[in-house]
């Protein structure tokens, strides 16, 4: 849902780069992608990537050394994923309790994807543990692609000479593909399953190719920071989860100084005192500062978290006053009024929101 308000919103920001606007981010809840059983209060997170076989650990050494990540690489960048899992669970959402338990489990193999936990050993575990569900990271796998391009860059000696210089410009992507899975302890099944692909890329330029190499960020760094990516994506996935929106408004309009006064106390973080100053200039006889007033009562009702108010303006800026970047604005808001509903659904069975 959060993508949905990014494409929106970056439409109707476009609109306002023609006025002079100001900014302010709000922090709001987005609903998790997939909704979990209200009897599920509390988790557990568990690391299962550990191999479990000599060969496998073989196999894992021979990976690393092959690809250049280093040994050990993938089994530090997995228990990286599965404490921010954890972390994010705990400190970005209050949909569920989380335990400071992070189990390690025997299991990876070659494959990609173990069979599912057996059904009496996930309860087992959830008893023990004092939990009523296991997030599981169930796969894990790293994968570096190096590449380079040559150039030059330009300098001038003393003599205001220029001189042209070899340079190597290096683009290291990191990729990660990993495997959750969310088990219930009532039944001890599988609730959720996700395979997911996260990635980040990294520069470097040097005046040649090891020079270049020196400048990126060691592998095993670069698969922790893309790890962390993969660990809060899954948060989401799993539990309502906060998110940074951003608003523009306008922040002045010609012959009415009360618009940019008003601005001013909206930066000072004195919305009430802005909104009570934007009344006065939603009054004017001309549409367009009238138009102006509206939008940023909208935009501060929202900051309120007033959502229905804030559609009310905006429907009061776009269909009487005509104000196009309304129009875009009251999508966004709708779209959010959709997104609280289903939090509020998702949250319901939660007994105290902090």
């Amino acid at each position: 849902m959060h993508k949905l308000y990014t494409s929106t919103l970056t439409l109707f920001a476009a609109l306002l780069l023609s006025a002079c606007v100001s900014s302010v981010h709000i922090r709001a809840l987005a609903p998790a992608a997939v909704p979990m059983p209200a009897n599920l209060q509390s988790v557990a997170t568990a690391n299962r990537i550990i191999p479990e076989s000599r060969r496998d650990k073989f196999f894992d050494v021979l990976e690393g050394a092959f690809t250049g990540e280093g040994v050990g690489v993938d089994r530090a960048g997995a228990d990286e994923c599965v404490n921010v899992v954890g972390q994010a669970l705990a400190n970005n959402s209050y949909r569920f309790k989380v335990t400071q338990a992070q189990l390690q489990l025997l299991g990876r193999s070659r494959e990609f994807f173990l069979p599912p936990l057996a059904p009496r050993y996930v309860q087992d575990l959830c008893r023990r543990t004092q939990v009523d569900g296991l997030v599981v990271l169930e796969a894990f796998d790293s994968d570096m692609l190096l590449s380079h391009t040559n150039g030059f860059r330009t300098y001038k000696d003393k003599e205001g000479k220029e001189h042209k210089v070899p340079t190597v410009s290096v683009e290291m992507v990191m990729k990660i593909v990993s495997g959750f899975r969310t088990y219930g302890a009532a039944q001890g099944f599988v609730l959720d399953q996700a395979r997911q692909e996260d990635q980040l890329v990294f520069r470097g330029e040097g005046d040649s190719y090891p020079a270049a190499l020196r400048q990126l960020p060691p592998p095993e760094e670069c698969i922790r920071r893309v790890a962390q990516r993969a660990g809060d994506g899954y948060a989401r996935r799993i539990a309502p989860s906060y998110i940074d929106l951003h608003r523009d408004y306008f922040a002045q309009a010609k012959k009415d100084a009360r618009m940019k006064e008003a601005a001013q106390r909206a930066e000072a973080g004195d919305w009430a005192g802005a909104a009570t100053l934007w009344q006065q200039s939603a009054r004017h006889l001309n549409p367009k500062i009238a138009g102006r007033a509206f939008y940023n009562l909208a935009v501060a009702s929202e900051v309120r978290g007033d959502l229905p108010g804030a559609i009310d303006w905006a429907k009061k800026a776009a269909f009487t006053c005509n104000n196009a970047q309304a129009r875009s604005y009251l999508r966004v808001l709708n779209n959010r009024m959709q997104a609280q509903a289903l939090v509020q659904e998702q949250l319901k069975s939660v007994p105290i929101a902090n």
